[in-house]
C-alpha cells in the first residue's frame, strides 16, 4: 500500500512503517519487566523460597533471579506479554536464550561455594496480560544444564 494506510485484509503485508507504534518506548518495556519481577519474586517467596539475587549479570547475559530453596540454587527466567501479539511469554525463552542462562549460571556458580548448594536449576515464570488480571504460570525445572527443555 503507498498511500501509508494498513492493509485491513488477513494475510496482507502488516509490516511496520515509520512512525508506527510497534512496541512500547524502552522505558515502558523496562517498567513491565520491573513489575512482573517483583511479582514472580512474591510468588517464589510464597512458595517457600528465598530470594538469593536479582539481575544477576555477565559479558555472557543476565538471569533475573536467584533463589534458594534449601541446598537447591534455582536460575529464573521471567518473561512476560502484555498482550498476546507475538505468542505466550515462555515461547520467548528460545534456545539462544537458555544457552545465555546456563552460561551466565555457571559464572555464577564459580563465585559461591560448593558447599553452600547440592542441586542446581533452571526455572521459568511466564505473565500473561498486566495488572492484577495478569496470569502467572511457573515452570519448574523448565531445562537443563545443556539448555534442553524437559
Amino acid at each position: 500500500m503507498r498511500d501509508g494506510s494498513r492493509p485491513s485484509q488477513p494475510g496482507q503485508d502488516v509490516r511496520a512503517r515509520a512512525g508506527d507504534p510497534v512496541t512500547s518506548p524502552p522505558e515502558a518495556r523496562r517498567a513491565q519487566g520491573d513489575a512482573a519481577e517483583e511479582r514472580a519474586c512474591l510468588h517464589l517467596e510464597r512458595s517457600g523460597m528465598t530470594i538469593v539475587e536479582r539481575n544477576f549479570r555477565t559479558r555472557a547475559g543476565e538471569i533475573d533471579i536467584v533463589a534458594r530453596k534449601g541446598d537447591v540454587l534455582v536460575f529464573v527466567e521471567v518473561r512476560s506479554r502484555a498482550v498476546p501479539d507475538f505468542g505466550t511469554p515462555e515461547d520467548s525463552v528460545t534456545p539462544a536464550k537458555r544457552r545465555r542462562i546456563v552460561l551466565t549460571a555457571r559464572r555464577y556458580l564459580s563465585d559461591v561455594p560448593p558447599s553452600s548448594w547440592r542441586e542446581a536449576r533452571f526455572d521459568v515464570i511466564a505473565i500473561d496480560g498486566s495488572g492484577d488480571a495478569a496470569e502467572l504460570r511457573h515452570y519448574p525445572a523448565a531445562f537443563d544444564a545443556k539448555g534442553k527443555t524437559l
